[in-house]
């Protein structure tokens, strides 16, 4: 102990001796653990926090799939109330779903985002509520008797100001009074990550607030089903009974639960769904990897800086080991400078982080969903920081150490280095780290390249439509309760009367969603005349609703047949109108108008083709042409409805309107989401987008880092090399010959550093196929770009310490040793 705190405040005292050298290395490791601790909290956010609950280790995931199909998929109420009475393996199983409700709070109606839960949720995870209590098992016993519900901590402090006296309050939710009877814990932002619910409902006031027979439908599968093992019992026994379970359902309910299989996964080995959860593990781990690339060039500069430092201390280091010192002893001391080095620049790091973590967070896409990712520092973080500084510190000081604890005893005791006939050295670790940063600087920015390229290109792909100024609002007036379906219509149309007739407005119109929402509707098409053996073999086909006026306002041309009219009402044949694909693939060599198809089995009815549209992007923008049809919205009942403004003014202007028209026409009628279509295009360039500002970021802070070294690398060399510089410009050399001379080696290093990265980046750029739109990733002009970039940097950081290298005077350098 007394030899480390010896080499602690011997460390301290040279530190201090050289501040600006320090300074350097602890901002250069302080960005590199920076970065690298603020995507660790993003990951942590999504990936690490699991959902609370007691004895974590005993909760598992029960999934409700189809033989052939999805495995990892949801369940109906009534399979769960069989799976719940059968068991004897788990201790209790729950279900909870995902809901909104409309809350009226005496001045207009607002959305609110829950959770509608079984009485034995709460208990499955040990949870106890801050306020009140949590449902009682007959609150959940008969279906719409019991309207209480336990609200989250969000909605308690942000809509309700924290008020203790909430519990016996009354809030009305779709048009019926609830009794808030608890608020749930902190701890308990919701049952999935990233989402917070504002409220939770007993499971049994499912059907009353949706109005539709979800309790009774076995084939009605949303709920999601988590159980907790009886103690001592595995989760492979656990399996075998599910299992048996799922036999029997497929025997008792051979058309609802047909191919009914269950899979139980340990909740701990689960992040969203383990159907999906690999590619997010996999960017998870891209994102580090990325950061790490950053950290490694932060470790080559603090690693160069060392063995400068190392070799200003040679002669001090040759007579220590002269007296009989180890060269153990020696590593140690030189590492604990290192070491103090890094977690100096760890310490620094957790602030940047901080800012960072934020920042990247700020960059959500503008979704109506209450998203919440908690970067806020805990434990893991702040041992991720601290553990990967104390690794930094040994792998920037191993190298420097084990160089400069084996130097030519001799030779440096004799001061060779001062002698006429000393030879200059090339330092090869030190060039190998140069070449090393310039490498994984390339490589991060051909990434970083390709992104921007990227959504360049992503912003000059046809969607299909025109309108790029406008505004959308989701309507949900089905929700409240407030409205029949005839009422609805009404409203509808009053509104689409008095948004048309708002200033600036061009056009409006109805659809369900708007092309390339987040909203996918799939469904398999019978062909009339096509008749095929499997449901399976039926065509995949996409559907969207669509009202009069909807592609005149979009900007689709109708290429045959004729858009949707108001002709085309409830109580007429149903139509349809289809996209080009679909023309082609159902009736190839044909006119598709007047064929006939159908959606939704064989009960459904028959649509007829009055229209042919042209084909566009429906799901993203870098999709291949699918087939896809649009249904008359007023031929269906409609849940909510998007009203389409097309304007010829500033957005921002046209949706306060339109937020106007919507309250003039009715005020308590929710709205689920209201934006300007260029917030709507932007959700699906955010990914390119994220990865651009991403890869920029860490490219462009790799490149200064680099710059940085190699900078520091041809000072370094200009120093050690002024008395052969001296001797040269004596002899004649000229101020250009020795900055060509310098210049060189610099950029010498900088070429072998870019040749190794554009290779490298050249075989690593395949992973980045998917995420690219309208560029390979072997784009030529990105590595071009890149590699002119890198190359004028580099010339700069070689310019300075070169130009100083001819001002040297040749009668101080030849006495400066």
């Amino acid at each position: 102990m007394n030899d480390l705190m010896q080499d602690i405040r011997f460390a301290a005292r040279q530190m201090a001796r050289k501040p600006g050298i320090t300074a350097f290395a602890v901002l250069s490791l302080a960005l590199g653990i920076g970065v690298n601790s603020s995507i660790f909290s993003l990951v942590n956010a999504v990936l690490m926090r699991s959902l609370p609950a007691v004895r974590p280790a005993e909760l598992v995931d029960v999934y409700v799939g189809q033989t052939g199909e999805f495995r990892y998929a949801t369940s109906s109420f009534p399979d769960y109330a069989d799976l719940r009475t059968w068991n004897d393996t788990v201790s209790d199983l729950a279900a909870f779903n995902v809901t909104v409700a409309t809350w009226d709070n005496g001045r207009r109606t607002e959305l609110l985002f829950g959770e509608e839960v079984t009485a034995s949720y709460f208990d499955l995870l040990g949870l106890r509520p801050v306020l009140g209590r949590t449902f009682l098992p007959e609150e959940d016993a008969t279906a719409g008797t019991h309207p209480v519900i336990v609200l989250g901590q969000r909605a308690w402090k942000q809509r309700f100001g924290g008020d203790p006296n909430i519990i016996g309050r009354s809030l009305k939710l779709n048009g019926m009074h609830f009794t808030v009877i608890g608020v749930a814990p902190e701890k308990l932002k919701g049952s999935f990550p990233g989402v917070v619910s504002e409220f939770f409902m007993p499971m049994q006031m499912a059907d009353a607030m949706e109005r539709e027979p979800t309790l009774t439908a076995r084939g009605s599968r949303s709920l999601f089903l988590k159980a907790r093992l009886k103690p001592g019992i595995p989760i492979e026994k656990a399996q075998a009974q599910f299992t048996t379970f799922a036999s029997r359902l497929r025997t008792a309910y051979p058309v609802e639960d047909k191919g009914l299989e269950i899979t139980l996964v340990k909740t701990r080995n689960v992040v969203l769904n383990p159907g999906i959860d690999g590619p997010i593990i996999g960017v998870a781990g891209l994102l580090m990897g990325l950061v790490g690339l950053v950290l490694l060039i932060a470790c080559s500069n603090v690693a160069n800086l060392l063995l400068v430092r190392a070799s200003e201390r040679r002669k001090e280091i040759a007579i220590r080991l002269a007296i009989g010192a180890g060269r153990g002893r020696l590593i140690r001391q030189l590492l604990t400078e290192s070491v103090m080095l890094a977690l100096m620049g760890g310490a620094l790091g957790l602030l940047f982080a901080l800012w960072t973590a934020r920042l990247i967070v700020a960059f959500k896409p503008p979704l109506a969903i209450p998203l919440s990712l908690d970067v806020a520092l805990d434990v893991k973080v702040l041992a991720f920081t601290m553990g990967l500084a104390l690794l930094t510190g040994l792998i920037c000081g191993v190298a420097p150490a084990l160089q400069a604890s084996k130097p030519d005893l001799v030779g440096t005791l004799r001061d060779d280095s001062a002698g006429p006939g000393r030879r200059y050295r090339r330092l090869g670790l030190r060039n190998l780290l140069v070449i090393t940063q310039v490498a994984i600087s390339t490589v991060l920015l051909v990434g970083a390249g390709l992104f921007l390229r990227s959504l360049g290109q992503a912003s000059s792909i046809d969607p299909g439509f025109t309108l790029r100024k406008g505004v959308a609002a989701q309507l949900l007036v089905g929700l409240g309760g407030s409205y029949t379906d005839a009422q609805g219509r009404v409203f509808y149309q009053r509104l689409l009367e008095r948004t048309r007739a708002l200033p600036g407005v061009r056009s409006a119109a109805y659809a369900d969603h708007l092309p390339l929402a987040l909203q996918v509707h799939v469904s398999r098409a019978d062909i009339e005349g096509k008749p095929t053996a499997r449901d399976e073999d039926k065509p995949e086909i996409d559907l969207d609703g669509a009202g009069p006026g909807y592609f005149e306002t979009l900007g689709i041309p109708i290429l045959a047949g004729r858009p949707f009219n108001e002709h085309d009402g409830p109580d007429v044949p149903k139509v349809a109108i289809v996209n080009e694909t679909s023309a082609k693939r159902f009736w190839p060599g044909e006119s598709p108008l007047g064929k006939h198809f159908r959606v939704g089995g064989k009960d459904a009815p028959w649509l007829t083709v009055v229209g042919v549209a042209r084909d566009g992007k429906y799901r993203t923008l870098g999709e291949d042409p699918r087939p896809f049809a649009y249904t008359m919205v007023d031929q269906d009942k409609s849940f909510g409805r998007t009203l389409i403004v097309a304007g010829n003014g500033d957005e921002k202007a046209l949706l306060g309107q339109v937020r106007r028209a919507i309250d003039a026409t009715d005020p308590n009628v929710p709205i689920f989401d209201i934006k300007t279509m260029s917030e709507h295009l932007s959700i699906m360039l955010f990914l390119a987008r994220i990865g651009a500002v991403l890869l920029a970021a860490f490219g462009g802070l790799g490149l200064i880092l680099a710059s940085m070294g190699l900078y520091g690398v041809v000072a370094a060399s200009v120093a050690r090399r002024t008395r052969e510089i001296g001797i040269r410009m004596a002899i004649g050399a000229r101020r250009g010959d020795v900055l060509r001379l310098v210049v060189r080696e610099g950029m010498v290093l900088t070429g072998t550093g870019l040749a190794i990265g554009l290779g490298l980046a050249l075989l690593g750029t395949g992973l980045l196929h998917g995420l690219l739109y309208g560029i390979a990733p072997s784009d030529p002009l990105t590595f071009a770009a890149v590699a002119l970039v890198l190359g004028g940097v580099a010339l700069g950081a070689n310019l300075i310490p070169a130009k100083r290298a001819t001002e040297v005077d040749p009668l101080v350098a030849l006495r400066s040793e």
